[in-house]
C-alpha cells in the first residue's frame, strides 16, 4: 500500500490526550483521508495541534486501520506564562520531525495554516517537497493579521504544486498559474442514523459551527429565534469563546415565543447524534465579510449528510455550488428573513442523498488523478 503524509491541526478525542482543534476542519480532513484509503493509500496524519488538557501531554502516536496519527508533546492549555514557550516547543518538534522524516521530492498534503506556512516555505527549499495545498480560506480575509503573516500566507499558497479548494471562486482567485486542482465543498457521504428526531411536536433548528464574532453565524442564528412561532426550538452549539453568544441567547429568549438554548460544544459522534435529532440546519454567516467571497461553509454538507434540511444565506460561493438546488436560501441578513426561510423549509420535503453519492464518486475520481498526476 502506498502512503502519503497529511499535515494539519487534527484533534484527538482520547481521554486525557485531547488537542485544540476545529471540529469542522477535522470532519473534512477525515473524509479526505477516508477517500484516500479507498484509493489504496495509507495516510500519516501529522498534527500540529497543542494540548486541550490542564496537564502536560507527551508525544502520542496511534494507529487506526491503515492510518497513523502523530501528535507532539505539549504543555498545559491556557497558561499564559508558558504559552510562548509551548509554541516554541511545538514548532521545534514539528520542524525537526519534518526535516528528518520527509523525503526529498516527496509529495505531501498540507492543510493551510498561518501557524506553519513559513515552516513549509523553508522545507520547500530544503527538501524540494511537492505540496498539495488544502486551502480552505484566506485567513487574512477573516481577521486582521500582521504584515509578515499576510505575506507568508500568499507565499505559501503560491508555492503549492497542486490544490484542494472549497470553491471554484477561490481557485480562480489564487491559482493564477492554473496548477492542477480540485474543488470539494465538504463531506460527501451520508452518515449512519445514530440519533432519532426530537418527537416533542416542535421543529428543531440547529446552528453548529464557529462562535467567532468575525464570522457572525451564531449570533445571526440566535437572533432569528425572536421571529419564530412557539412551536420552534433553536439550538446553538459550536466551538470558540462562548461568552458573547451565551449573552445573546439569554437576551433573545426574553423576547421570543420560540425556545432557544446554547448547547455548548459537541465533537465527533456526539455532534452527529445531536444534529440528527434536529430538522433544519442553519448556515448564517455574515455575507458582507471578505472571506465569504471565496470560502464555503463546510457545515452545509455536514447538515445534508446527516439528513437535515439546510437554510443558508444566498452568496455566490454557495449559490454556485453543486448542492445549491438542495438548499433553502434567504437573501437579506436580517433575523426576520432568516426566520421566514426557516418556516418555509419546515413546510417542504428535502433529500440530499442522491447528490451526495454522485459528488462522492466524482471527488474520488478527481482526487485519484490529482495525487497521481
Amino acid at each position: 500500500m502506498s502512503r502519503i503524509k497529511f499535515f494539519t491541526y487534527h484533534g484527538c478525542l482520547d481521554s486525557g490526550k485531547r488537542r485544540n482543534n476545529s471540529p469542522a476542519a477535522d470532519t473534512k480532513t477525515d473524509y479526505i483521508v477516508s477517500v484516500l484509503n479507498r484509493l489504496g493509500y495509507g495516510v500519516d496524519i501529522i498534527s500540529r495541534a497543542s494540548s486541550a488538557e490542564s496537564h502536560f501531554i507527551p508525544a502520542y502516536v496511534k494507529t487506526e486501520g491503515n492510518n497513523i496519527y502523530r501528535y507532539f508533546a505539549s504543555l498545559k492549555k491556557n497558561k499564559s506564562i508558558l504559552r510562548i514557550f509551548n509554541r516554541w516547543l511545538m514548532e521545534f518538534q514539528f520542524f525537526f520531525w519534518c526535516l528528518f522524516n520527509i523525503k526529498k521530492g516527496e509529495q505531501i498534503i498540507v492543510y493551510h495554516s498561518l501557524g506553519y506556512d513559513s515552516l513549509f516555505l523553508r522545507l520547500k527549499k530544503i527538501k524540494s517537497v511537492k505540496i498539495i495545498g488544502d486551502i480552505e480560506e484566506i485567513y487574512q480575509d477573516v481577521s486582521k493579521q500582521d504584515k509578515k503573516k499576510c505575506k507568508n500566507e500568499y507565499m505559501f499558497i503560491d508555492s503549492c504544486d497542486k490544490y484542494i479548494f472549497p470553491t471554484q471562486l477561490l481557485d480562480q482567485k489564487v491559482n493564477k498559474q492554473q496548477k492542477p486542482s480540485l474543488v470539494i465543498h465538504g463531506v460527501y457521504t451520508t452518515e449512519k442514523n445514530i440519533g432519532e428526531k426530537f418527537s416533542d411536536g416542535k421543529i428543531h433548528v440547529v446552528y453548529g459551527g464557529t462562535l467567532d464574532p468575525n464570522k457572525g453565524g451564531a449570533a445571526a442564528a440566535a437572533a432569528a429565534a425572536e421571529f419564530l412561532p412557539g412551536n420552534y426550538f433553536v439550538h446553538i452549539c459550536g466551538f470558540g469563546d462562548p461568552c458573547q453568544i451565551k449573552s445573546i441567547v439569554a437576551d433573545v429568549q426574553k423576547r421570543s415565543k420560540a425556545k432557544i438554548t446554547f448547547e455548548g460544544e459537541f465533537k465527533g459522534n456526539d455532534y452527529k447524534h445531536f444534529i440528527q435529532k434536529c430538522h433544519i440546519g442553519l448556515s448564517t454567516q455574515n455575507p458582507n465579510a471578505a472571506f465569504n467571497a471565496t470560502s464555503f461553509p463546510s457545515k452545509v454538507l455536514v447538515y445534508l449528510s446527516n439528513g437535515l434540511k439546510v437554510v443558508s444565506i444566498h452568496i455566490p460561493a454557495i449559490a454556485q455550488s453543486a448542492v445549491a438546488d438542495k438548499l433553502f436560501f434567504y437573501y437579506e441578513q436580517t433575523p426576520e428573513k432568516i426566520a421566514e426561510a426557516i418556516i418555509q423549509a419546515s413546510k417542504k420535503e428535502q433529500n440530499g442523498d442522491e447528490i451526495l453519492n454522485d459528488l462522492d464518486m466524482k471527488f474520488s475520481d478527481e482526487l485519484s488523478r490529482l495525487v497521481e498526476e
